[in-house]
Parts: structure tokens; sequence; C-alpha cells
């Protein structure tokens, strides 16, 4: 069904750092939930694990972003009939053309990642990066598709 796009991006969460951030939080918390004691006599060591279950909702919390990190998608489709947008999996939006009044590839400073607010842009979703697909609805409102293929989806726009 995808051929009969005439523009279709799936985007994820794959910044480095983010991964590096979460894993460093994760061993943290795993690091202070075991830990070691030790008591020795006169030929070997005995150790005893002791569980701090103080971090344990922490832990859980913190693996539960990562899960939602995993399965968050930012999908953009263009047909001949309309612009949808899916952020799996919490909507998907879909408008006419009949409903748009303007589009056009915009380069933008950080606005944040997710869901975001913005004066200049209205809604705003945003995986990565710093290209997107401003939109103008004829009901006045704005919104902001963010983009890892501006070049493909600005001639895709233009022969609209």
């Amino acid at each position: 069904m995808r051929e009969n796009y005439l523009f279709y991006e799936e985007q994820k969460f794959t910044q480095w750092w983010l991964w590096l951030l979460l894993l460093l939080i994760i061993g943290y918390l795993l690091f202070d939930l075991i830990s070691f004691s030790y008591s020795s006599d006169e030929i070997f060591t005995v150790g005893t694990i002791i569980f701090n279950t103080e971090n344990l909702i922490p832990l859980i919390l913190v693996c539960l972003v990562i899960l939602l990190f995993l399965i968050l998608k930012l999908k953009t489709t263009l047909s001949k009939d309309y612009i949808q947008v899916s952020f799996f999996p919490f909507f998907t939006k879909k408008w006419n053309w009949s409903e748009i009044n303007t589009t056009e590839i915009v380069t933008y400073g950080f606005v944040g990642y997710g869901i975001r607010l913005s004066l200049k842009y209205g809604t705003v979703y945003n995986i990565k990066g710093n290209h997107g697909l401003a939109i103008h609805l004829k009901n006045g409102k704005k919104l902001m598709v963010g983009t890892q293929k501006p070049e493909e989806l600005a001639n895709v726009i233009k022969n609209k």
C-alpha cells in the first residue's frame, strides 16, 4: 500500500547520547539496587547480596521510559488526497489537502523532542533534526512535522 504514497517517512529515536544517558541511569539504579556485603574468615570470603528496594520504583519507571522510546515512531505520509501524521502509540491525524492552506519545508532551531507547542510553528511533532514540514491549515491552526528527508519532501510538495 505504500506504493500509492507520494511520500512516506518513519522516524525513531536513534540519538546515541539519549540511549547512553538512559543506560547510565539504568546502570546506576541497578548498581545501587544490589549491594554486596562481605565477611571473611581465615580461609575464604563469603558474599551476601543485599537488595536496596528504595530504588526499585525509579528503576521500573526508567525501564518503562526506555520501552516507550523503543516503540515510539513518527510516521509521515503524503498521498494525493491527504497528509497523515502518526505518533505511535499515541495518535494518528489526517488532513485532506482541501483543509490545508500552505505547506513549506523549514529549517528551525531546537524545539524539543516529542510533541511540543511553539508560537512560531503551532503544534510540533519532532523526533530529531532541524528540518520540518510546516503546515498552515485553512482554519488558522499551524503544525510542524520533523523530517529527515527535507529534499525529497520538498520535491513532493512542489510537484503536488
